[in-house]
């Protein structure tokens, strides 16, 4: 139950964020890295989760006459083969997906109008993607303002999430074995209902961080930010996810995910933040609670994080955070991928 409290934070963001439109590119090479099959897909809110109406049926409008910016994309690669499918829901727009089948030499073409150079590279035996992305052109001027004043409020948000864990850390610190007993009552869903033999004071300290993780999410800004984030410093107009034949000889910059996909995206808000510990708190309790494997039993997981060595540091202000931020939410300097191929033929 303890994703109610601290790993739930992402997901429920996460699902709030299916308010915003989304875009997920997938290259899939075939056996030779002579061709890739370019997928893109761009999925609309309704009418009823829009947050911008106006822009959404604009963008409805933009796909249906193949002027968006995929289409224009797609039209460009001059493609082999292409199909488009459309998925609605009592007559709306909600989802459109391009497939083509290009050259993997045409591949730059996909990203003609985007700070964005992706260059495939073929010798004896192998291939080899590399992705490079620039400075992000994506977003207008008055976007990158809003951006900047919104992202200096969340700084702020975020300095009392950090101040809030450094407090109740100074606490620990003064009385180690009370750790694992504030760390389990910090991870316990809201719901559960085994006693909690906190005092006042230890109650305060815990309802103070969860109060700051809460405020990393709350309110609708947040999510525009997220929105006008990825356009200001991200240049990748999409998730991307690279699949190759075989187990790949090198990765650089990508995740891994399902089934031995690639992946290159930034991180969302509250990942950003995560990606911070060490830099004030260490270690961060948002960080330890999404960490891949995380979402056990409380008691077992405050035990972990309760013996681990702590140490909180006064935060200057939100200029340094937002700076801080920024690093981590733009992408990798560079995604590569090399693997062997196939004699075509």
């Amino acid at each position: 139950m303890r994703r109610a409290t601290f790993a739930a934070v992402v997901f429920l963001f996460a699902a709030s964020c299916a308010n915003i439109v989304h875009h997920d590119l997938t290259l899939t090479f075939d056996d030779t890295g002579e061709h890739v099959t370019v997928a893109a897909a761009t999925s609309i809110p309704t009418t009823k989760d829009s947050r911008d109406r106006g822009r959404d049926d604009r963008l409805r409008d933009d796909i249906l006459a193949g002027r968006d910016e995929w289409g224009l994309r797609f039209a460009n690669a001059n493609p082999e083969s292409y199909r488009v499918m459309l998925d609605r829901t009592h007559g709306e727009l909600l989802r459109a997906e391009r497939i083509a089948r290009i050259d993997s030499g045409d591949l730059q073409k996909i990203f003609f109008d985007v700070a964005v150079s992706a260059v495939v590279t073929r010798g004896d035996g192998w291939a080899e993607l590399a992705i490079y992305p620039g400075t992000s052109t994506r977003a207008t001027r008055p976007q990158r303002d809003d951006a900047e004043k919104k992202l200096r409020a969340y700084s702020e948000r975020a300095i009392r999430y950090f101040d809030a864990v450094r407090t109740m850390y100074e606490y620990m610190n003064e009385r180690p074995l009370r750790a694992a007993e504030l760390f389990s009552a910090l991870f316990r869903d809201t719901d559960d209902l085994r006693p909690s033999f906190l005092t006042e004071e230890e109650r305060d300290l815990v309802a103070a961080v969860r109060r700051g993780v809460d405020g990393l999410t709350e309110n609708d800004d947040t999510e525009q930010l997220e929105a006008e984030a990825d356009l200001v410093y991200n240049p990748l107009p999409a998730r991307i996810v690279v699949r190759v034949p075989g187990e790949p000889l090198l990765v650089e910059g990508f995740a891994r995910g399902k089934e031995g996909e690639l992946v290159a995206e930034p991180p969302s808000l509250i990942e950003a933040i995560a990606a911070l510990e060490g830099r004030w708190v260490t270690p961060d309790p948002l960080a330890f609670s999404i960490r891949p494997g995380g979402g056990g039993d409380s008691d077992k997981e405050a035990a972990l994080i309760a013996a681990m060595p702590r140490h909180a540091t006064a935060v200057v202000g939100p200029i340094e955070v937002g700076d801080a931020l920024i690093q981590k939410l733009r992408p990798a300097p560079r995604y590569r991928v090399r693997w062997i191929t196939k004699t075509s033929g």
